[in-house]
């Protein structure tokens, strides 16, 4: 695959893909990089088809007409269970996200605009606050990795810990802000357009990591430290953690 599809062409596969397999789909709404004018030629499809009812969720993926797709069938209250007890704990709701960025190709009803009003209604409540338990163990990893990075002589070794920083500093910033966080090119996008100062930065020390050790590791130091003042600083002397009683043979 070299050329860029459109969405046009992408619509009309996916309304074939439902007519033809999902008839009895109430909405189906094309999510990811072909809602948001981010696809490449080999993108796949993301597709979330909503049912009056569903004995249970799933996801499968297919390939339909020579292109990938990835299939999230639900009904709302599956839809609803998903987004606020398996996502939003985490701090995403990539569901959520789908309905709210994506385009519904399916014939109109009174299903679509419940789902959207329950996706707006889920993205605007944000996401769980952090307790003062979950920030120090967050402070105390980064300063611990931190410490890993800056010691480290081995560029592999940097690089891996410098990634495992990457991820924890940028999901803390977000879910420290009362912000919902994303996981792999997500959390890029959700930091960038939250605050593209330390994402900008965050960028730049994994890059120099990789092509200039010690210059990564100042790097890391700095954004660290910006990112983690706001929320008490770096933790380590006096930080516990006791295990559950019963976690014992």
């Amino acid at each position: 695959m070299t050329t860029i599809p459109t969405y046009d062409a992408i619509r009309a596969i996916a309304v074939r893909l439902v007519q033809e397999h999902y008839p009895t789909a109430v909405a189906a709404i094309i999510g990811g990089s072909f809602a948001t004018g981010r696809q490449t030629p080999s993108s796949d499809i993301d597709l979330l088809l909503l049912f009056d009812h569903v004995d249970c969720a799933w996801r499968s993926t297919i390939v339909a007409e020579g292109r990938t797709v990835e299939l999230f069938a639900h009904d709302l209250a599956t839809f609803t269970y998903f987004c606020k007890e398996m996502d939003a704990p985490g701090g995403t709701v990539p569901l959520a996200r789908m309905v709210l960025e994506g385009k519904n190709i399916a014939a109109s009803g009174e299903h679509y605009p419940q789902l959207l009003a329950l996706a707006q209604a889920i993205a605007a409540a944000g996401p769980p606050v952090l307790d003062v338990d979950n920030l120090q163990r967050r402070r105390y990893a980064i300063t611990t990795a931190l410490e890993d990075l800056v010691d480290s002589r081995h560029p592999g070794e940097a690089l891996a810990v410098a990634c495992q920083l990457y991820q924890a500093l940028a999901d803390l910033h977000l879910r420290a802000a009362g912000v919902w966080s994303g996981g792999g090119k997500h959390l890029f996008r959700r930091l960038q357009a939250f605050d593209a100062a330390i994402a900008s930065e965050l960028d730049g020390a994994l890059r120099l990591v990789a092509s200039d050790l010690a210059a990564g590791q100042r790097a890391f130091e700095h954004v660290t430290a910006a990112v983690l003042a706001p929320v008490g600083g770096p933790l380590l002397h006096g930080f516990c953690l006791p295990a559950p009683a019963h976690w014992r043979a």
